[in-house]
């Protein structure tokens, strides 16, 4: 098969589009044919070796997300045929264990304890085809491309867990939400309005302010040059946000704390501008904060975003599309963070 391998850790020049063998499947296994595959920046943090996952075992294939057919199938997998278009679940837990409580029994597989990481732990979706097992498959709704669902699956899923599972945003509130320009971004801005919240968008760009404003902000703050506490304080009478959609970490983690009102919520789900931030408790503990956080999303909230996107209620917002044989040019794209929404590469 055609894939883009990595034999060294390293900048993007690592990335090499070759030939290799397909992955084998044993009993309750799924081979997928993929036809697209979604970027994301835990992509770059892995080829960099920068992840804080263990070595990795090379040659190694990266690639977390994706979408295509079901090409064969296991011994056993009873949920899916030949012909059935899926797309595999990034963190590929074991669906039941012996442990006293299970989290994945209880809906929360994202958490799995013994789960791997596709792209990680075993070879992703940087390739025609992937071997998942049969809990950690997805089935694509008729109707959706394969484009919008392999940009749909981190975006928009880990998005709904920030807005709705963890930061329960409610109609009528006011909702910052940090990054705009991101997949996870731009796909928080429609769920807090779908919602029914008052959106406050921020990017480090004009541009990616306009464009937050045709998906639903209704203010804007460029952080670059403006600070996102003056400015959210004038925008809500002083009171503050109900609710942060925080992805940055560093000093606009500490910024957002400082914004939200009393009884504040932070919802948290990256910090690639400081992974070690220092809090002020007592104003914490006195505003009566909570600061919350997502690792990815379950299969549930997947299956569920799936819908809504081909329903038309929420639609992920693809910057460009390349060849799986051009994935140095998508990387380095992404590293520049001069885009906005999803990179997305048809196999």
């Amino acid at each position: 098969m055609k894939a883009v391998v990595i034999h060294e850790c390293g900048p993007s020049d690592v990335l090499t589009y070759e030939d290799i063998d397909p992955p084998k499947i044993g009993p309750g296994e799924i081979l997928i044919n993929l036809k697209t595959v979604g970027l994301n920046h835990f992509d770059l943090d892995v080829r960099g070796d920068i992840s804080g996952y263990l070595q990795l075992k090379l040659p190694h294939i990266l690639g977390v997300e994706g979408a295509g057919v079901v090409a064969e199938v296991g011994s056993g997998v009873s949920a899916f045929s030949v012909g059935d278009r899926v797309m595999p679940q990034l963190t590929t837990s074991s669906g039941q264990c012996r442990r006293q409580i299970c989290n994945c029994a209880l809906g929360m597989d994202n958490i799995c304890e013994d789960f791997d990481k596709l792209g990680v732990t075993r070879w992703g979706t940087y390739a025609e085809y992937v071997k998942v097992s049969e809990p950690n498959v997805i089935r694509i709704p008729d109707g959706l491309s394969d484009l919008d669902a392999a940009a749909t699956q981190v975006a928009m899923a880990t998005a709904w867990e920030l807005v709705v599972t963890k930061g329960k945003v409610k109609q009528g509130e006011d909702v910052v939400v940090n990054a705009a320009g991101s997949g996870v971004g731009s796909a928080a801005i429609q769920i807090a309005a779908l919602a029914g919240a008052r959106v406050i968008a921020t990017a480090g760009s004009d541009d990616k302010l306009d464009r937050a404003r045709q998906l639903g902000a209704s203010e804007v703050i460029n952080y670059t040059n403006q600070s996102i506490v003056d400015e959210v304080m004038k925008m809500t009478d002083g009171r503050g946000a109900d609710v942060v959609i925080e992805c940055v970490g560093g000093n606009i983690l500490q910024q957002s704390l400082s914004a939200l009102c009393l009884n504040g919520r932070l919802s948290t789900a990256g910090a690639h501008a400081g992974e070690k931030v220092e809090i002020d408790m007592i104003e914490f503990f006195r505003k009566q904060l909570t600061m919350t956080s997502t690792h990815f999303a379950p299969v549930s909230t997947n299956q569920m975003v799936l819908k809504l996107v081909k329903e038309g209620k929420l639609r992920p917002v693809i910057e460009k599309i390349l060849p799986l044989k051009e994935m140095k040019a998508a990387h380095d794209l992404l590293a520049s963070r001069r885009f906005f929404g999803k990179v997305v590469l048809e196999v």
